[in-house]
């Protein structure tokens, strides 16, 4: 594609927002002329922000209906645009780069050298796989949230809806699996992990989107809480949408390629995930001091020091792996003193994602 073409695709594509942002260098020309073609970049340049049939993208474009509706279907069956059907004509959107276009890249666990293409282009431009020198602009307001083990959590702490994901499943009207991302581009970069890789979830109307186009498969509700508990005991940290009304996404992730996890873990640049409003106590009268807690932390946010397991404040984000382990019940979640609260939906998530952009420290 000629560099102008990337530009206008850049300038749509930052639009959409995201928690990585796209730059206009030769990393990302590289990575757009990869996932689409020269007339799949000039339609989705012209397309609304919103949710739209074909004829009004057709209409936008200066095309006809027959000609936009192929080529959104191809972008949709690629994972570049978002198409749902309400109950009437298809409505189909322009994904961001990441939450988006990245998941969907490898959500189907495709093994092929197209894909392990795709694998290198983007770890030149997003955080994924620790890569450090990755070129990326991300918005300070997290996009995701940690959401802590439910059975972890006692009654006393007057737990809020938003904070059971029990809740969120039982009242999902579809749910489906697909492979971690993550954890799949890590493995086509040579660099796989022992962890499952079957476990991370899709929730309402993208599990539906998900299933139909191959990127993962439906679930009930039943099989979504086995692969909660398959998650907790192969010790992975439960990752959703920063939002309280509903939430697209579940997963369960693993501290060696989880990009949210390494970055609050050890590049501390960006904030793409949010802690839990919990945080691991000690009752130091039951500790026996077996290390089994340290060890089980993805974290790195337990210690000891003078005879005591010691938490680190910044490091622990209130995932409840070290209390469900812990032999002697020496451990157990309290509330944070500062409670955060998410946003009600995908537009406020977003809003507040970029509001953060403008407030951006030098």
């Amino acid at each position: 594609m000629k560099k102008e073409l990337c530009d206008r695709l850049v300038d749509a594509l930052l639009l959409r927002g995201g928690a990585i942002l796209p730059q206009k260098s030769k990393a990302t020309y590289d990575l757009l002329e990869e996932l689409f073609a020269p007339e799949e970049a000039e339609l989705a340049c012209t397309m609304p922000l919103d949710l739209q049939t074909a004829e009004k993208i057709a209409e936008n474009a200066g095309r006809s209906v027959d000609e936009s509706t192929a080529i959104l279907e191809s972008m949709a069956d690629k994972g570049l645009v978002f198409a749902i059907d309400k109950g009437g004509p298809t409505l189909y959107r322009l994904m961001p780069l990441a939450p988006g276009i990245y998941e969907y890249q490898f959500m189907a666990g495709e093994v092929s050298e197209r894909a392990k293409k795709l694998a290198r282009l983007f770890d030149e431009v997003t955080p994924v796989s620790g890569n450090e020198s990755a070129s990326f602009n991300a918005p300070r307001f997290p996009f995701s949230r940690v959401l802590p083990i439910e059975k972890e959590l006692e009654s006393e702490l007057n737990v809020q809806p938003y904070e059971k994901i029990s809740e969120y499943l039982k009242n999902a009207q579809h749910i489906a699996v697909s492979t971690c991302y993550c954890r799949h581009h890590a493995e086509l970069m040579g660099k796989p992990c022992d962890k499952p890789k079957e476990v991370c979830m899709s929730v309402g109307p993208g599990a539906k989107f998900a299933a139909e186009r191959g990127f993962g498969r439906l679930i009930s509700t039943e099989e979504a809480l086995r692969i909660l508990e398959v998650s907790e005991e192969a010790g992975l940290v439960h990752c959703t949408s920063n939002t309280s009304k509903y939430i697209d996404f579940i997963c369960n992730c693993c501290i060696c390629h989880c990009a949210i996890l390494h970055q609050h873990k050890d590049l501390r640049k960006v904030n793409l995930g949010q802690p839990s409003n919990y945080v691991v106590v000690v009752d130091p009268g039951r500790c026996d001091l077996c290390e089994t807690c340290i060890d089980r932390c993805p974290m790195d946010a337990l210690s000891i020091s003078d005879n005591r397991i010691e938490r680190d404040d910044h490091l622990c984000i209130g995932c409840g792996l070290c209390v469900s382990t812990c032999p002697s019940e020496a451990l157990r979640m309290v509330a944070r003193e500062e409670h955060q609260t998410p946003p009600k939906g995908q537009r406020e998530l977003f809003a507040a994602m970029a509001a953060s952009l403008l407030d951006k420290p030098e």
